[in-house]
């Protein structure tokens, strides 16, 4: 079914860091689908200086398609591209995928059409429903997303609260005060944004074929830290 744009304008935030062999394909994939399915679409891509030239490559792309480009100095972490790219975006609908296409393009009409419907105030990608799941994993990086996963249980209801892949209406976010500096931002939104009612939407986390994943000793160990954090901002609510 074609989704009509309506009044909605979607920004999807798309942190950046050596992803070269992945950014064309990406925004040219999302735009194709965005033009197919009647979507007003734009990207917010942040590139924390890439050696590779990530940031040139999404400079062109800049040229053909609607696309707003923010370079910083040096590796700062998804957390705070995701928040800057909140800052920037001029859409109602806000998204955050990553760029490796470990998301698939294709998922995400399935993920704007529910708020766009009125029927959501926010959706997210969930490998931990009933039709999701991950591609083949080394036990590494299983008991690196286990381990996060069943430390937010507490914090929310949430299948999959450490999703990368998630969609919101604008007013989630609305004064709320969002700090995350690691690669889990989605939770700290999970945790403290204004909405009623989400929805899980099951997909198929792929690996990645391009680059190297970013999730580290570091990463995990700010998660932590902002696991702790929710958890007394949640006690604090009571």
């Amino acid at each position: 079914m074609v989704i009509s744009k309506k009044k909605w304008k979607i920004s999807i935030i798309i942190p950046t860091f050596n992803e070269s062999k992945n950014i064309t394909a990406l925004v040219t994939q999302l735009f194709v689908i965005a033009k197919k399915e009647n979507i007003d679409l734009e990207l917010v891509i942040f590139d924390d200086n890439s050696p590779d030239k990530t940031g040139e490559i999404a400079e062109q792309l800049a040229k053909k398609f609607p696309i707003k480009c923010v370079h910083r100095n040096g590796k700062l972490g998804l957390g705070t591209a995701v928040i800057a790219g909140f800052k920037v975006a001029s859409g109602n609908i806000l998204g955050v995928m990553d760029a490796d296409l470990s998301h698939p393009p294709e998922i995400f009409p399935k993920l704007v059409k529910p708020i766009i419907n009125g029927d959501y105030d926010l959706t997210i990608g969930s490998r931990y429903v009933k039709g999701g799941g991950v591609e083949v994993w080394p036990f590494h990086r299983k008991v690196i997303s286990l381990g996060a996963t069943y430390l937010a249980y507490p914090l929310t209801k949430i299948k999959d609260p450490v999703s990368g892949l998630f969609f919101l209406k604008k007013e989630v976010i609305d004064n709320i005060e969002l700090g995350a500096k690691g690669y889990k931002i989605g939770l700290e939104i999970f945790v403290k944004g204004n909405y009623k009612k989400y929805k899980e939407i099951p997909y198929m986390f792929r690996n990645r074929i391009y680059g190297e994943s970013k999730i580290g000793s570091g990463e995990f160990i700010d998660y932590i830290r902002n696991v702790l954090r929710l958890a007394k901002y949640k006690l604090l609510k009571k």
